[in-house]
């Protein structure tokens, strides 16, 4: 069975007789077709666009027409608080987190039977494990699942008056220094908050060239003072 659970944190589990087969993963490629010559040049990265995937099948519920009605009202009511994770079965441990498109309904002999299609798009491409939360302390090696980066949230353990945070693996490094308070930064959305205002001008300029982030596998990381690391594996 499908497993989603909504922006309220609401869970549920669709019948199953409907199913999430076809998972696309498509590739953007920048390029400029070569005047008078044979071929193209790439013009830019490769990017991922954001993945499109429908849950269809049917509910059918033999004799009890009214069923069929709660749960469809059921599953629409769920799908009002977007955005939703969308777990392939309810024993995968990854997601991915979208929005419905509409749900379009074929009601089948009389109506004791229903077939639902219900298109999404998940704006963000990667699948997403559990989060993960590391407590750590000068230097310490975490190993990172997945296969690709992620972007963690790093907070200090209390009020500091600077903060370094650097990462052996990757060869990265960040630095906030200039004010005194409990440090997060954000490394996903590209904040820094310093007793919960934002202080992007205390932040090194490296940061807003190269960010800082985990990739799979073994991460070294090192710090000036106790940090909480945390961030949820992605796979491509």
């Amino acid at each position: 069975m499908i497993k989603l659970v909504n922006a309220l944190g609401a869970e549920k589990s669709l019948p199953e007789t409907i199913i999430f087969k076809q998972v696309s993963l498509d590739l953007h490629l920048p390029f400029q077709q070569l005047y008078g010559r044979d071929g193209a040049v790439k013009t830019g990265k490769t990017t991922i666009p954001p993945r499109q995937f429908v849950l269809d099948g049917r509910i059918y519920y033999p004799g009890d027409k009214g069923r069929i009605e709660r749960e469809l009202d059921s599953i629409l009511s769920f799908l009002m608080h977007p955005p939703i994770e969308v777990y392939r079965l309810h024993t995968h441990d990854r997601f991915l987190r979208a929005y419905p498109l509409g749900a379009p309904q074929d009601w089948i002999d009389l109506g004791i039977e229903l077939g639902l299609r219900i298109p999404m798009i998940a704006l963000d491409p990667y699948w997403y494990g559990q989060e993960v939360t590391v407590q750590i302390d000068g230097m310490q090696t975490i190993t990172v699942d997945g296969t690709a980066p992620t972007y963690p949230l790093i907070t200090t353990a209390g009020s500091v008056s600077n903060l370094t945070v650097s990462n052996l693996l990757t060869g990265k490094e960040f630095t906030v220094a200039g004010a005194t308070g409990a440090i997060e930064v954000d490394n996903a959305e590209y904040t820094v908050t310093v007793d919960g205002i934002n202080r992007l001008d205390l932040v090194n300029e490296d940061w807003f060239l190269a960010g800082f982030d985990l990739l799979p596998g073994q991460n070294q990381i090192t710090t000036n003072t106790p940090i909480t690391i945390t961030y949820h594996p992605r796979w491509y």
